[in-house]
């Protein structure tokens, strides 16, 4: 009956998640996070490129105005993204990194945190008045220039940025989370970097 008491206890005491991270898993989760963001960033700079190349094409062959500026739109709020994603990425410093690697962790998480829950403003917004351009020509050119026809244009791209929204707003939440677990933790004595 002592193991019940014991897992009692355990379960009274705390959540088990909170307890302090070792500096080697720090160091472990560091250098993963760094990893995911370059790739991530790798991914969304081809992307930009591939909606630049797309786009521009666009602009040069189809015949609708409408076409042509939301192209050229488009390609305008996928280069702020781009740079947008440059400036409020989170960096890797080694000299920081050395200096102390837990706040340095801490603070690359807050960064992406930070960019994760603001991903509406920075991210998806750039890219709405290309893409409603484009989707207005679009209705235009196939003769559905009514509110519903135009509806039923936006409808996919409108869930499309809504999926995208939630599942940042869902790893912002998860960051957050870590964050918390990091802040509980203490480091031990004679771990210092």
């Amino acid at each position: 009956m002592t193991d019940d008491k014991d897992l009692h206890r355990l379960w009274q005491s705390g959540d088990a998640a909170l307890a302090p991270l070792p500096l080697a898993e720090v160091k472990r989760r560091a250098a993963i996070l760094d990893d995911r963001i370059a790739r991530r960033n790798r991914r969304e700079y081809i992307a930009v490129g591939a909606v630049v190349a797309i786009f521009a094409l666009y602009a040069i062959i189809l015949p609708e105005p409408l076409l042509k500026i939301g192209s050229l739109l488009a390609i305008a709020g996928a280069l702020v993204v781009a740079w947008q994603l440059a400036c409020r990425t989170s960096r890797a410093d080694p000299v920081a990194e050395t200096a102390d690697v837990r706040a340095f962790y801490r603070a690359r998480l807050v960064t992406e945190e930070h960019m994760l829950a603001r991903v509406g403003r920075w991210y998806l917004a750039p890219l709405v008045p290309g893409l409603a351009t484009f989707l207005a020509g679009t209705a235009v050119a196939s003769g559905l220039a009514n509110p519903i026809g135009f509806a039923a244009v936006v409808a996919l791209p409108t869930l499309l940025f809504a999926g995208v929204w939630l599942l940042n707003c869902r790893a912002a939440a998860m960051l957050r989370d870590r964050i918390a677990r990091l802040d509980a933790a203490s480091p031990s004595e004679g771990e210092n970097g």
